[in-house]
């Protein structure tokens, strides 16, 4: 036999072998989308190896796990290049239209990159572009839908993601699904937060008339929406998710959770018990809230950066920012007052200026208590009465820049104005082991006797103790987690301090 031709039939026999093998892997890939039976993935498991990268210049997609979830990320080397993230092929042909859903989160400063979302009905066509996003959001992640044309069994979907100079790209939650299918929710949202309830919407990709609303577990059969949940608890981190029920038996995957945190409750202030906050308990405000007036720059909990403790900082770079107090119940107070301190560094362009409002209800227009347009290197201490005082009272610090060194401001008080704020009474030590605790509490004192009780961040009283031999026990294993105020009383006077619990 001619060698030659051994060589050669052997070779296009392994290379025979080698195209049926990969015809073979190729089929094993196929996922078969039905209409009850949708495709998804969520990049948590071995999915994303199914999925294949098309590379111009320095552009890649790779795979990232993160505290929550992992996502597919798109990265680059210089502007201008490109990566096309290719889905699995699916076969479409036995449903008459479908949809592919994702999510997807993007930032830039100056400049947001790009992510082209397209399809095609075979290896060999050109690919049709659906829709092109670009976004810039710290925080959110965003929902898009697009129906799918000229559906096949030879369907792929990708995600080009286009270098312009942005910070990061991902994508997540992919879903192609049938819309003859009991179809999933999309684009949800949560308005009008208040303490105890929120109004939650989203959008039907389907003609389904009732919904599961999911709560932090908690899960609420719903026939109307936007859905209105009430009896929530104030300060709280919730978990919303939602999902389509179509028939008895038919319902729809859940949809991206989102996430909203209630407002705070009402703080009670009272004669004994004064509001106090020193920005210690957390890197972000609790229970405050930042209205930017005008520019980018806001007030932040400055955790001891520049001051040796966290303190309520406006950035100097110009721009007018609010930073609005929790709401006070100031109706049985006598003479109340608000002291705080102040710390407003000199720089080579002025000093930045600060205002202090107040105003009697949210509806109210703000009042002005006092202006300090003048610097100050070392801390101030400033106490003003609280004129009008009301049931939904709320104090205010203005911060304007003028490009200077800032505004500090700490040890914020609200209450009696003979006893405001954290109290240093000299006649009476007080110290706590350990601070912050768990749950279980010591308290030594310098005399024999005295009683002690606890009030909660809302001016509630949640524990109660009495001193014996200069020392008491406080038990607040059954109290969430948070900053609490404790008031002693013995023969030698009274004092007020603060305890936390973590």
């Amino acid at each position: 036999m001619n060698r030659t031709f051994f060589i050669g039939k052997s070779l296009l026999t392994a290379m025979c072998c080698l195209l049926m093998a990969c015809t073979t892997l190729f089929a094993q890939n196929v996922i078969v989308v039905t209409d009850n039976q949708p495709y998804t993935e969520d990049f948590e498991g071995n999915g994303f190896s199914m999925w294949t990268v098309d590379t111009t210049g320095g552009g890649q997609w790779n795979r990232i796990t993160g505290s929550l979830s992992s996502v597919a990320s798109f990265s680059y080397q210089q502007t201008g290049d490109e990566a096309r993230l290719i889905s699995p092929v699916l076969d479409l042909s036995d449903v008459s239209e479908a949809a592919l859903s994702f999510s997807y989160s993007m930032l830039g400063l100056y400049y947001m990159d790009e992510l082209e979302v397209c399809c095609r009905n075979s290896d060999t066509s050109s690919w049709v572009v659906l829709g092109t996003l670009s976004v810039s959001d710290y925080t959110n992640y965003f929902e898009q839908t697009y129906m799918l044309p000229s559906l096949s069994a030879t369907y792929q979907i990708s995600f080009n993601g286009r270098g312009l100079g942005g910070l990061y790209l991902f994508v997540d939650n992919v879903e192609v699904a049938s819309t003859a299918s009991c179809s999933r929710p999309i684009s949800l949202a949560v308005s009008e937060i208040g303490n105890s309830s929120a109004l939650l919407s989203w959008v039907a990709t389907g003609n389904e008339s009732s919904w599961v609303v999911e709560l932090n577990g908690q899960e609420t059969m719903v026939s109307t929406q936007p859905y209105l949940a009430t009896g929530l608890t104030p300060q709280t981190d919730y978990t919303f998710r939602v999902k389509a029920v179509c028939d008895t038996n038919d319902e729809s995957a859940w949809a991206t959770a989102i996430y909203f945190t209630t407002l705070c409750d009402v703080y009670v202030v009272t004669d004994q018990v004064p509001y106090f906050d020193d920005f210690e308990s957390s890197y972000e405000f609790t229970c405050w809230e930042t209205e930017l007036i005008s520019g980018s720059d806001n007030w932040v909990v400055d955790p001891g950066y520049l001051i040796p403790n966290n303190t309520a900082f406006f950035i100097w770079l110009g721009g007018e920012a609010r930073l609005i107090s929790v709401t006070l119940d100031l109706t049985a107070v006598n003479n109340p007052a608000l002291n705080f301190k102040r710390r407003q560094p000199e720089g080579t362009t002025g000093v930045d200026e600060l205002t202090v409002l107040y105003r009697t209800s949210p509806a109210d227009s703000w009042h002005s208590l006092g202006i300090y347009p003048f610097p100050t290197e070392g801390w101030e201490t400033e106490t003003m009465d609280l004129p009008s005082p009301s049931a939904t009272y709320q104090i205010a610090f203005l911060g304007v820049g003028q490009n200077a060194e800032g505004i500090y401001i700490d040890d914020v008080a609200v209450g009696n104005k003979d006893l405001v704020g954290i109290v240093e009474n000299a006649n009476v030590n007080v110290t706590f082991s350990p601070n912050p605790t768990s749950g279980q509490v010591s308290l030594k004192t310098n005399t024999p006797d005295g009683e002690v009780v606890v009030y909660d961040m809302y001016g509630k009283q949640v524990a109660a103790a009495s001193v014996t031999g200069g020392s008491a026990k406080i038990d607040l294993s059954r109290c969430a987690n948070g900053v609490y105020i404790v008031r002693l009383t013995n023969s030698n006077g009274t004092a007020v301090t603060k305890l936390v619990k973590e």
